[in-house]
């Protein structure tokens, strides 16, 4: 699967504007783009929640050192696209992409990947609005609901199972699922038997606390 072509079009800009200096001779962002999303696929591990990705990226390009300016535009352009894919293939990561360029001694339309698991703060992607309450952050993409401390959204709340409930996104849709609860997992009043499709506005009820969705 390649990248969407949003995300192509903003990488191809780079060339067009001042990283163009950094990828002369050397592989296009676009390339560069896909070869980290490669390496990343290559590198998942199956989590209790799903898959994992790698998020911290290390790339190793050969020619002359990058000028600061553009080596740190085409970073956070290189992070944008794995983000935007973890997002689109439902990957949950530790936390924010960082994507490094390094000068190595190999010839300029080399480059090489190394990819790791770093755990560091998300920002939240949706949030759970309970009546009068404040609002609950989901951060991390595949976020469990529960009454554990543990939980990315805890719910501390006798009616809710330590491990109550499973949120993400993937293939450009929202999903919740229960994941076994004592006492079950509702959308908009109705039971979900499996998995279901969230979109803002819609009632969640985990056990009896219930919450108004809405993305970020």
């Amino acid at each position: 699967m390649s990248l969407a072509r949003g995300l192509e079009r903003r990488l191809e800009q780079l060339v067009d504007g001042m990283a163009a200096r950094l990828f002369r001779g050397r592989m296009h962002p676009v390339e560069l783009a896909n070869l980290l999303v490669r390496q990343a696929d290559l590198a998942l591990r199956v989590g209790p929640l799903g898959p994992e990705a790698p998020n911290a990226f290390t790339v190793t390009l050969g020619g002359e050192p990058p000028e600061v300016e553009a080596r740190l535009e085409a970073e956070r352009e290189l992070a944008a696209a794995v983000a935007a894919t973890a997002v689109e293939r439902g990957w949950r990561l530790a936390g924010p992409v960082r994507v490094d360029l390094a000068p190595g001694t190999g010839p300029a339309a080399a480059a090489e990947v190394r990819g790791e698991f770093l755990a560091g703060p998300l920002p939240a992607w949706a949030r759970l609005l309970p009546p009068g309450r404040p609002a609950l952050e989901v951060r991390p993409n595949r976020a469990v609901v529960g009454r554990s401390s543990e939980a990315d959204v805890c719910l501390p709340d006798a009616e809710v199972s330590r491990r109550h409930a499973l949120l993400w996104q993937e293939a450009g849709g929202i999903w919740v699922a229960d994941l076994g609860s004592s006492n079950g997992t509702r959308l908009n009043g109705e039971s979900i038997p499996e998995v279901a499709e969230v979109v803002d506005g819609d009632l969640l009820s985990f056990g009896v606390p219930s919450f108004v969705f809405r993305s970020v």
